[in-house]
C-alpha cells in the first residue's frame, strides 16, 4: 500500500560545518539539509562521521 503523504516528507539534518557536528535535532546556528528518504539521510550520516563529523 503506497502512502502518499511519505513521498512528500522530507528528512532533514542539522549540520554545523565550523566544528563538524551533526544533529537530528533543530540547533541554532546550523544549516538545515532536506533528504528524500531515511535510507538517503543516513547514507549521509555515514559518510560524514567516517569523514570525522561527530553526531549530537
Amino acid at each position: 500500500m503506497d502512502d502518499d503523504t511519505e513521498a512528500e516528507t522530507f528528512q532533514p539534518l542539522w549540520v554545523d560545518w565550523t566544528e563538524r557536528i551533526i544533529s537530528f535535532h533543530q540547533e541554532a546556528g546550523y544549516e538545515r539539509l532536506e533528504f528524500s528518504s531515511n535510507e538517503e539521510k543516513m547514507a549521509y550520516v555515514f559518510e560524514k562521521t567516517s569523514n570525522g563529523f561527530r553526531i549530537q
